[in-house]
């Protein structure tokens, strides 16, 4: 693709040509810049000239020389390099001469320019990256005033001359009204595969909320855990980071989806911290957990804007119950915070879980810290598939509890270091399950077996139940086929599953055949289920879902907002969900940066309706390539 010059306001870029080489490597090389180049070492003019060559001419590099608007002087650099692929993801750096005018935000401009008009619109990327040395005040003011967020920390980052630096890693997303491009760069993930029947076998990522829970038992054991198939998405990056400003050393093999996490023994390294749990639900819950149960220690804890709105005070509230101080920046209930700890106060304790079953987790995995053991009692009601996992990878690495269902006790002692294999995520797989019926193919999860510790893997058995898919286990996984039709059982399954009408009112006009589904045991896939929904040759209610309005977004309007525009007849009831059958009409699908209402409604456009998911690639909360899996999808079903 030819390059062109980019007009900003004061400034203007040009496509960078050989005669400006050692013009910008005097920029790369100056004092001004080189803490921000993390190579640490003086760039040649051959490595440069060879880099430009071989870089910007093939378009793996798109640099651009930085020149005032009203003379035309020259005074930087900007570029865009390092593509990946799956993830639509580009790395954006900018070098200026040390004779450029400072304070004049020259930089910022440069680096808003070349994200949105190359990396954005000429490329069509998703996400934009730049790695800043955290020493370098100016560089990170650039950063941030040009629109990325720090997503984290990388502490010991090393350099190529051999030395070590901590490292701040920003991002900054695509605008939702630019997602509806399509991009140069092919998304492609090497995990659909077209058996010779014409099924598809997928291979997910794995699971998040085991890949976490993982994180902090591993972080707490006595000894170096190795973690198998773990999941790299901004949830379980926040979590990472979180731990490396904890002093918990790891061993990260991105590429083996592999990390060795060298465990504390239950003795945090570091006695105070700052940490930042982003949007991650699991890391503000446990972290919290077991920081406000240390010994001692000053731990302050804040978040993102997003999960400064999710509820925090039934587990704080147990926390300073048990003798922790817990001081709030903000309202009362909420991050930001900061956790005095002083230990176990007492050895038994009760949490409300109305609002979240994390509160309870959280409590179970900290609680072996004690000296004497923990008695949670229960309060409220709440879905416990997740409490049930938190259990069983307790127990994997050596803690066992016992539970009537209201009372969970649990034991003091050390968790012991293992060598764990996470599973496929449920939840991902949930997508592609619903999926099946409406490209018309099999579908085979791979690795995801019945005896699965994840709630979500029951959604498979609601789908069934309501005659959307056919499910069967099989040595390579979960193999689903499209369903025949509406099929439901007039008595309530375990899965709560039935036909019900009479508490639908008569003035809301829904038809007598309407179906009931309490989708309490796997909450998470309620917007798979409404996305779906329209398809269905019956009224759907979903119920036992109220938690969900305090999620990432309050998901309940959310879904009946996004199908009336879609043309569907939809409809809040309390706190129910009711959905009447129909044909979606083109529409944009607003997400409210919610990476579940992104997945979800996608599935609603795969019968020939034109919808425009804004800002999809919020999905990389815990699956950052889902659309790329997608895009893979639809080709290979338009093949046939």
């Amino acid at each position: 693709m030819d390059k062109e010059i980019i007009y900003g306001n004061r400034i203007y870029l040009r496509p960078i040509t050989d005669a400006d080489t050692d013009m910008v490597l005097s920029w790369r090389n100056c004092a001004r810049t080189v803490h921000n180049f993390y190579y640490k070492k003086p760039i040649t003019a051959e490595e440069h000239t060879n880099w430009l060559r071989t870089k910007v001419d093939t378009g793996e590099v798109w640099q651009y020389v930085v020149c005032l608007k009203d003379s035309g002087t020259p005074i930087g650099s900007v570029y865009l390099q390092h593509f990946d692929t799956a993830t639509l993801t580009g790395e954006s750096g900018v070098f200026f001469s040390e004779d450029a005018p400072s304070g004049q935000g020259y930089a910022t401009e440069a680096v808003t320019l070349v994200g949105e008009k190359v990396g954005f619109d000429k490329l069509g990327l998703l996400h934009l990256t730049a790695k800043v040395i955290s020493e370098n005040e100016a560089s990170r003011r650039v950063h941030e005033k040009s629109g990325f967020r720090l997503a984290r920390t990388i502490r010991g980052d090393s350099c190529s001359d051999g030395t070590t630096v901590d490292s701040l890693w920003y991002v900054k997303d695509v605008p939702a009204y630019k997602t509806d491009r399509k991009p140069i760069l092919k998304a492609h993930t090497g995990h659909i595969h077209e058996k010779e029947d014409g099924s598809l076998l997928i291979s997910v990522p794995g699971s998040k909320s085991i890949t976490n829970r993982a994180f902090l038992t591993a972080m707490l054991a006595e000894g170096e855990s190795v973690l198998k198939g773990v999941l790299f998405s901004d949830d379980t990056e926040s979590f990472l980071s979180c731990m490396e400003e904890l002093g918990i050393k790891t061993e990260t093999d991105r590429s083996a989806c592999t990390i060795k996490v060298h465990g504390c023994g239950g003795n945090i390294p570091n006695k105070e911290a700052h940490l930042n749990v982003g949007s991650a639900g699991t890391a503000a819950r446990f972290l919290t957990a077991v920081l406000g149960l240390c010994k001692e220690g000053i731990y302050h804890l804040d978040s993102s804007e997003q999960m400064k709105k999710r509820p925090m005070a039934p587990l704080l509230d147990s926390l300073k119950e048990l003798g922790c101080e817990v001081i709030y920046e903000g309202e009362e209930g909420f991050f930001p915070f900061t956790l005095k700890p002083h230990g176990f106060g007492r050895n038994e304790i009760s949490v409300d879980i109305s609002k979240s079953s994390q509160f309870l987790s959280a409590l179970l995995i900290a609680a072996p810290v004690s000296d004497n053991g923990l008695k949670v009692n229960v309060i409220g009601t709440h879905g416990l598939s997740y409490v049930e996992m938190t259990r069983r990878i307790m127990r994997s690495f050596g803690i066992d509890s016992n539970s009537d269902g209201r009372q969970y006790t649990i034991p003091s002692g050390t968790y012991k270091a293992v060598e764990y294999s996470i599973e496929p995520d449920a939840s991902a797989a949930a997508y592609f399950i619903a999926m099946s019926p409406l490209i018309k193919r099999p579908v085979t999860i791979e690795g995801l077996y019945k005896d699965s510790m994840q709630g979500d893997t029951g959604f498979a058995d609601t789908l069934e139940q309501i005659g959307w898919i056919n499910a069967v286990f099989t040595s390579d996984g979960i193999n689903i086929t499209p369903g025949v039709g509406l099929s439901i059982s007039k008595q309530t399954s375990d899965l709560s599953v039935s036909m019900r009408t009479s508490d639908i009112s008569d003035s809301k006009q829904v038809s007598d055949d309407a179906i009931t589904v309490n989708m309490s045991s796997c909450s998470d896939q309620t917007i798979t289920l409404a996305a779906i929904a329209p398809f269905l040759n019956a009224t759907l209610r979903i119920t036992g879902i109220s938690h969900i309005r305090l999620q990432e977004s309050d998901r309940i309007t959310a879904i009946v907002s996004e199908l009336k525009k879609m043309g569907i007849r939809a409809f809040e009831d309390g706190d129910d969900i009711v959905i009447n059958p129909g044909t979606p009409s083109e529409a944009q699908i607003s997400t409210y940066n919610d990476h579940r209402m992104a997945m979800g409604f996608s599935l609603a456009g795969l019968t020939g309706t034109s919808l425009t998911i804004l800002n999809p690639m919020c999905c990389s909360k815990t699956f950052p390539d889902y659309f790329a899996y997608l895009d893979e999808i639809l080709n290979v079903v338009k093949k046939s």
